[in-house]
């Protein structure tokens, strides 16, 4: 398939454009990029294609579609466009031509879901038009390793005054374990094409369902708690960049003591692992209310460095591509 335009050809992407598209990101995500660690890997998804906007030899923006829920939907991400040709529709079009491919090559996974931060000018470009299913708060902070608690990460115990049993590595779930943590979910995060619950890990959204999780085993550590009747879920993920080991945990819990129960466990396997890397921490918390004092704990009790200037949240889209369309 080809897609022209006034200056512009549109492609798949291949191991050999590596060099070109960490290029043209440079000037975009700095030395905090994420995609010199996952270029390859993600041309070798078969679920996963990564769309190239191109002027001649010039890789001028990129798209990464990634099909989910068992076929039936495609996350789109990670886009970007050389700062020289902002402002010219480049990721619109390259996103027209994304959906026509996978409307033609993948042609069940009808449904598009994407997520931006409202910290962003450029995510929210990118899902400018989409129906917004859900919004849920998240936070950005930075530590060195020369914080009191980094060299020596069992201190960490000293944080916890909560009394909770302690939070253990998800083994199996079931449906009732899913429904159990729905309830900490944000405000219409049943708002997708089937009515099921939908969950956000490290900026992607999936269904909470026993199937989903299994699947994120492979790259998250996950870990559960069950206190008097009630179940808690969190995700995390870390991996290298140029200036800073990113680490995103996402908390499912029903208050502050819970999410403080599941972040400590997570930034304790993260220190261990990780003892001399600057962490860059981002949280996203399901309830609204625990924002304020996720905030307070990372702020003063972690002593981290608060990264967003204001209130942020995960803005998560969807739209049916055959519908779109026509």
């Amino acid at each position: 398939m080809t897609d022209q335009s006034p200056n512009l050809s549109f492609r798949l992407a291949s191991h050999d454009d590596y060099d070109a598209v960490i290029r043209m990101s440079k000037d975009i995500y700095g030395d905090t990029d994420y995609l010199p660690e996952f270029f390859h890997s993600l041309i070798d998804d078969p679920d996963t294609t990564v769309f190239l906007a191109v002027v001649g030899t010039q890789v001028v923006g990129l798209l990464v579609a990634t099909i989910t829920e068992e076929g039936k939907a495609f996350i789109s991400t990670s886009a970007r466009v050389a700062p020289a040709w902002r402002g010219k529709r480049v990721i619109g079009k390259l996103e027209q031509y994304q959906d026509a491919w996978i409307r033609q090559n993948r042609p069940a996974a009808r449904y598009k879901r994407a997520t931006a931060s409202t910290a962003s000018v450029f995510t929210r470009r990118h899902i400018k038009g989409m129906p917004e299913v859900f919004c849920m708060p998240y936070v950005e902070y930075k530590g060195g390793p020369n914080l009191w608690w980094r060299q020596n990460p069992a201190q960490l115990a000293q944080l916890d005054t909560t009394g909770l049993p302690d939070v253990v590595p998800l083994q199996t779930a079931d449906d009732d374990f899913c429904t159990a943590v729905q309830k900490w979910l944000p405000d219409g995060a049943c708002g997708g094409y089937d009515g099921k619950p939908i969950i956000i890990v490290d900026w992607d959204p999936f269904t909470l369902c026993p199937a989903n999780l299994k699947i994120l085993q492979a790259q998250n550590k996950i870990y559960m708690l069950n206190q008097k009747g009630e179940a808690s879920l969190s995700l995390s993920n870390t991996y290298p960049t140029a200036a800073v080991r990113m680490m995103s945990v996402t908390i499912y819990a029903m208050d502050d003591s819970t999410v403080h129960k599941h972040l400590l466990k997570h930034l304790e396997d993260a220190s261990r692992s990780y003892r001399n890397d600057v962490l860059q921490l981002s949280v996203f918390v399901g309830l609204a209310e625990l924002e304020d004092p996720i905030h307070q704990f990372c702020r003063d009790t972690l002593q981290m460095e608060n990264l967003l200037d204001r209130k942020s949240e995960v803005i998560m889209t969807e739209s049916d591509i055959f519908s779109s369309h026509l």
